[in-house]
């Protein structure tokens, strides 16, 4: 019988294997393991053979399975504000113009003025596509959020933008052709469906309705035909491949160009935008075929500053978005709304106290203090002057990709990401933490959206 990634995952938890343990028994790298149940990659024949002698060696299942846990009693206490921290953490002086920055982007979106231009929001989330497009002079006439937690805090930002729906996928074609009776003429559809239904191997669930998501937006695109058309994803989004091996970014162009538009697809990282963040993403601009306009994208704002003559400014850091906040440590509040800091165990911060910036618990020379399991990537802290990690919708778990503090022994804030993401201030949130979480995670940069937005907007 052929072991797949499901039939591996479902025989480890019937034994009661954690996919850390496994790794462990059958000594091969868990993201081996990790990238296999996912179906993202194959594993080699002999890392297969160790990993069905592993499972067979009743012994060796039996005793992992039953060692106790090296940390059973997760205490918690208050952690000490050293004061040689807190001054580390001073505001820098491109802080005040960054804050500045996003109020602008916030009263621009707030003007109660005519605008001339029209946009529509699938899978909208909380709504940093929006808010970037709105700020440069588009009004959002419409939006569709499956999640309705997501819905709620999009609803609270954009009042007056009509739900058009929640699942794309039930609406028909009658329903839709009364929504663009309701809306009127749209100039830009802006959205990122969700790819999770392809994997970098091509192994997909064949009925999986995420592979037709792109299809759908199509639908909206056939119907209202606006001038230009601009979907953000993942940058692995470019490899992905279809059932067939062949790539899904070509299923893509090849469909927008059968409907009538000139498409191309763009690498991008918002920090060339000011973005504080390394957030690498595609984006793929659609142009309607009676325009005299090529599919581009706006000149970088921001650079790494090394050429004297450059008219880049410098690329905004960690720093320039969060030092003016105040000083928290682990299990710490402040009278800020969101800026409260997650209580973290205290083997945890003992592993982290002393990790410098840039540095992984995993890491430390003391065997004792580094976690274990995990990539070297997690429980890693980040650094105060450059541009911040990828921010996750996890960024408020410590053991995650990258979220520790740079100086603070803890994880990321809610008002600390929701910066570093280029969300102002004023931004109105709700419902549970973990769906603002999700929402900020997953959305894209209000900064690099308003880049994008006035780059089209001069050719309408």
């Amino acid at each position: 019988m052929k072991i797949t990634g499901t039939t591996l995952r479902q025989h480890r938890q019937t034994l009661g294997l954690s996919q850390a343990k496994l790794a462990e028994i059958a000594d091969i790298p868990q993201h081996m393991l990790s990238a296999f149940e996912l179906e993202k990659a194959d594993l080699p024949m002999h890392v297969l053979k160790a990993v069905s002698n592993a499972l067979a060696n009743s012994k060796k299942v039996t005793a992992v399975v039953t060692r106790a846990k090296r940390y059973r009693d997760h205490k918690y206490a208050d952690v000490q504000k050293l004061p040689e921290r807190v001054v580390k953490a001073t505001r820098t002086n491109e802080n005040a113009v960054y804050t500045q920055v996003l109020k602008d982007i916030y009263s621009a979106h707030s003007c109660t003025q005519e605008r001339q231009l029209s946009a529509l929001s699938l899978f909208s989330g909380c709504g940093g596509f929006s808010l970037g497009f709105s700020a440069a002079g588009f009004l959002v006439k419409g939006f569709l959020e499956l999640e309705d937690d997501l819905r709620k805090i999009y609803k609270l930002n954009f009042p007056n933008s009509v739900e058009i729906g929640s699942d794309i996928t039930e609406i028909t074609q009658e329903s839709l052709a009364s929504v663009a009776k309701t809306l009127g003429r749209i100039d830009v559809i802006i959205g990122g469906p969700p790819c999770q239904g392809f994997s970098l191997s091509g192994k997909r669930d064949v009925s999986d309705p995420r592979n037709e998501l792109f299809k759908h937006y199509l639908r909206f695109v056939d119907v209202f035909r606006p001038k230009f058309a601009a979907l953000e994803n993942v940058r692995l989004l470019t490899s992905m491949k279809n059932r067939e091996g062949g790539l899904v970014k070509d299923d893509i162009c090849n469909e927008f160009t059968k409907h009538g538009y000139r498409i191309e697809y763009f690498e991008v990282n918002a920090k060339d935008y000011g973005v504080p963040q390394h957030r690498e993403r595609v984006l793929f601009v659609a142009v309607r075929d009676d325009l005299d306009f090529t599919p581009s994208l706006p000149n970088f704002t921001h650079g790494d500053g090394g050429d004297m003559f450059s008219s880049l400014s410098p690329l905004r850091t960690f720093a320039d978005a969060c030092s003016d906040l105040p000083y928290i440590e682990s299990g710490e509040k402040s009278n800020l709304p969101l800026h409260e800091a997650v209580k973290h165990p205290m083997h945890v911060i003992d592993w982290l106290w002393d990790v410098p910036q840039g540095f992984s618990a995993h890491d430390n020379k003391d065997p004792s203090k580094r976690p274990p399991s995990g990539y070297n990537t997690t429980y890693k802290r980040q650094v105060w002057n450059e541009p911040a990690s990828t921010v996750q919708t996890t960024f408020g778990m410590i053991s995650g990709c990258r979220n520790v503090h740079p100086i603070a022994t803890r994880s990321l804030t809610i008002r600390e990401a929701a910066r570093l993401q280029s969300f102002p201030d004023e931004y109105l949130f709700s419902g549970s933490l973990g769906s603002v979480r999700t929402g900020i995670g997953n959305a894209v940069p209000p900064l690099l959206a308003y880049n994008i937005a006035l780059h089209l907007k001069k050719s309408l």
